[in-house]
């Protein structure tokens, strides 16, 4: 008997499989047949090639130290709690 194909389009997560060459060989044949899906699958392919040029970023000493000192947490004034909220 031969294998019903399966026709469901790809899970994002069966994307991110595709692209790190992970794909059952069952879903890259739904893939190789299927225009809406190679067609999603070349995009997330191009994004991630792009995502790889960008230069790397590094925050410079202190950086998360400096963002955090500058942070204002307000104090809960109660006043959303409702004139209930003390009974």
């Amino acid at each position: 008997m031969t294998p019903t194909p399966d026709t469901r389009h790809l899970t994002p997560a069966e994307v991110e499989q595709w692209a790190q060459g992970l794909l059952p060989a069952a879903r890259e044949l739904h893939l190789a047949q299927c225009g809406d899906c190679r067609a999603v699958a070349d995009r997330e392919r191009k994004l991630f090639r792009e995502l790889a040029q960008l230069p790397r970023f590094a925050p410079e000493f202190g950086f998360a130290e400096r963002v955090m000192a500058k942070v204002k947490i307000p104090t809960p004034s109660g006043s959303h709690l409702g004139p209930d909220a003390n009974a």
